[in-house]
């Protein structure tokens, strides 16, 4: 990937309690205001929301792309058929969801930087109008970083229209993902042509609905460790004293 975004930038806080880890599903509905959003329902190359206490970080990965250019919106589900204008999006979606446009990246963490695991997610394809499209549509990946470096990956892959609709399915991401504790996920798109096969980041058609992010804070670790470097720090100020 890259960019780095700006919250890796900024040092902050951990805060967290013990106890516990519950699933929080990220829906897209009722987000709270961001001024790192400014044209949203649309969203640019390198703008940042936030819901349930989690950062949204959106992006492409073109080389050439500039801050404001368009890599998703999102759509208010009731009036998907009248905002897709130019796309074939599922309308079998009453509420909101987010659009994941032009081969863009949509990053998910946590606002106090705590590690995640990411469960599944509700997803579409959508398409260019006129466009053919095979009967596996795209692959949608979810790359989480672990901490302390390295990643994994775990992907699903999508159908083509049916009566030349598309709808919303649930899918969940392999055991090994879904049990990995991530610092924060990319979610990224590959669309697939019957010839060539799936490719990501080089056509503008890896373009996806998403809603339903399911993810699971682990605020108890992250506490532990906070306790840990709290500790270490005195250690090094008594040795530091007594020096």
């Amino acid at each position: 990937m890259k960019k780095l975004f700006p919250r890796l930038i900024a040092a902050s806080a951990a805060s967290a309690c013990l106890g516990a880890s519950h699933a929080v599903v990220l829906t897209f509905d009722g987000l709270a205001d961001s001024p790192f959003a400014p044209n949203m329902p649309f969203v640019g190359d390198g703008d940042e929301f936030y819901e349930s206490d989690h950062y949204l970080y959106a992006f492409s990965n073109d080389a050439q792309s500039q801050p404001g250019d368009l890599v998703g919106a999102i759509i208010d589900g009731t009036q998907a058929a009248d905002t897709c204008l130019g796309l074939v999006c599922p309308t079998d979606n009453s509420t909101s969801f987010y659009a994941l446009l032009n081969d863009g990246v949509l990053l998910v963490g946590r606002n106090d930087f705590a590690p995640i695991r990411m469960l599944g997610l509700s997803a579409s394809f959508i398409a260019a109008s006129g466009d053919v499209v095979p009967p596996t549509a795209g692959a949608l990946r979810a790359q989480g970083m672990i901490p302390g470096g390295g990643s994994l990956t775990s992907t699903v892959f999508l159908p083509g229209p049916v009566g030349g609709q598309y709808s919303f399915s649930d899918y969940s991401f392999s055991d090994a993902f879904t049990n990995t504790e991530f610092d924060y996920v990319f979610l990224f798109g590959f669309a697939c042509d019957a010839s060539v096969g799936c490719s990501a980041f080089t056509t503008n058609k890896a373009q996806f609905a998403i809603d339903n992010i399911s993810v699971v804070p682990e605020p108890a670790q992250w506490l532990l460790m906070g306790l840990g470097l709290a500790a270490l720090g005195a250690v090094v100020r008594r040795r530091h004293v007594a020096a």
